[in-house]
This record gives structure tokens, sequence and C-alpha cells, in this order.
């Protein structure tokens, strides 16, 4: 077995989920799982994803169209970050050649 899949079995049994929950997330296309020697595997950069939406799933008892929707804002919140930080980066470059 490959070190960077992780059984989705382990998953569902060390957060107390049903293995269907994990493929409701995979049919809304939040997460991506792969098939191998017909056991099916989270690659390891999907699991703090899926630890999300297992926080929101529980914690605040949000459904899957719900942490659909807070996925989409949470993502672009992010893209806008990387803009505002790349236009930072931008302005701070342009002062300090003004400087000089």
């Amino acid at each position: 077995m490959e070190t960077n899949l992780i059984p989705v079995e382990a998953i569902c049994a060390y957060h107390h989920v049903e293995i269907n929950f994990i493929q409701s997330l995979e049919d809304f296309g939040l997460i991506h799982t792969t098939v191998k020697k017909q056991s099916v595997f989270l690659p390891i950069d999907e699991l703090s994803k899926l630890e999300q939406y297992l926080r929101l799933a529980q914690d605040l008892e949000i459904n899957l169209e719900g942490i659909h929707a807070v996925s989409h804002l949470l993502n672009q919140v992010q893209d806008m970050q990387d803009k505002i930080t790349l236009l930072q980066n931008e302005l701070n470059y342009y002062k300090q050649l003004n400087q000089h």
C-alpha cells in the first residue's frame, strides 16, 4: 500500500462516521478518493479537507449542501487573500523602487 493513501474504513472508524458520508462528499466534488484492489483510499493531502467537513457536519450540524456552500465561500476567501498578498508584494516592490 502506498504511504500517501489512507484507507477510508480506518478514517470512518477513527471519526465515527459512515462511509456514505465520505462518498457523499466525493459526489459533491469536495474530496477525491482512490480505489485500489476493491478498497477505497483517501489521499493524505485530502485529509485536512475531510476533517474540516466532518467538523462542519458534526459540530455545527451543517448538511452536505451547506458544507458545499461553505467550502465554495472559503475557497473564494482564500483566492481573495492570495490576490491581496500578491498586490501587497507588488506595492512593496514599487515603494522600494521609489525610495532609491
